[in-house]
């Protein structure tokens, strides 16, 4: 772990690891180890572990809803006390295929956040300069289209992109009404104690949304 010191650190916790998930994320998970150290850990002793080590990852990645399963709990509950000490943690890729609608609420709870499951299809968000550091908001792209697990009962500080009056439902079956959803969004970053924790919606792994994990990351 000795090179760690150098780069950041990123940990991805994959215990629910897909073959195409790879593939699907390169692009993303190229230019995460061209900017920082990156260990993959498949199973729940490997991630507990690896959290404990010092030093502790400059950014943990949730990919899949692994830790959403009770039998994994004590897992997430670790992942938070990294956060609370200052860590950032950002649930992504995977977990919003296949975590259970239901299992969104009690899962975020657990870190003091509201946050619910909402609406889910393919809508183009924009940008909420009031939720990002104004370094960031050239950085990230400031319109894009994502089909997406959104989450709701986010406060408008924590949103980082969310729909406006533009947004429409993009389908090639149904008519485009209207999407806009007040309190949803599907990139969210929010404090939890002294650290930050972050949520991806997007089931593609578009440009967009990768920007935002790597900013997430602090790794623009």
């Amino acid at each position: 772990m000795a090179d760690t010191a150098r780069k950041p650190y990123l940990l991805s916790i994959s215990l629910n690891h897909q073959p195409y998930f790879d593939q699907l994320y390169e692009p993303l998970l190229t230019e995460i180890q061209s900017k920082a150290n990156f260990l993959q850990a498949k199973d729940a002793d490997s991630a507990a572990r690896l959290l404990s080590e010092q030093p502790s990852p400059t950014a943990v990645l949730i990919t899949d809803e692994s830790l959403s399963d009770n039998r994994n709990h004590h897992l997430w509950r670790a992942v938070l006390r990294y956060v609370r000490k200052g860590g950032r943690a950002v649930v992504m890729g995977n977990f919003s295929s296949f975590v259970k609608p239901l299992s969104i609420k009690p899962f975020f709870a657990q870190a003091g956040l509201s946050w619910e499951v909402g609406a889910y299809h393919r809508t183009t968000v924009v940008l909420n300069h009031a939720a990002v550091e104004s370094g960031l908001v050239a950085k990230l792209l400031p319109r894009y289209s994502q089909k997406a697990q959104f989450v709701k009962n986010v406060a408008l500080d924590d949103a980082w992109y969310i729909t406006d009056e533009e947004s429409v439902i993009e389908s090639s079956i149904f008519f485009p009404s209207n999407a806009r959803a007040p309190g949803e969004s599907p990139v969210t970053f929010a404090s939890v104690g002294d650290g930050k924790l972050g949520y991806i919606g997007d089931v593609n792994g578009e440009r967009g949304s990768n920007v935002a994990v790597l900013a997430m990351c602090g790794l623009l």
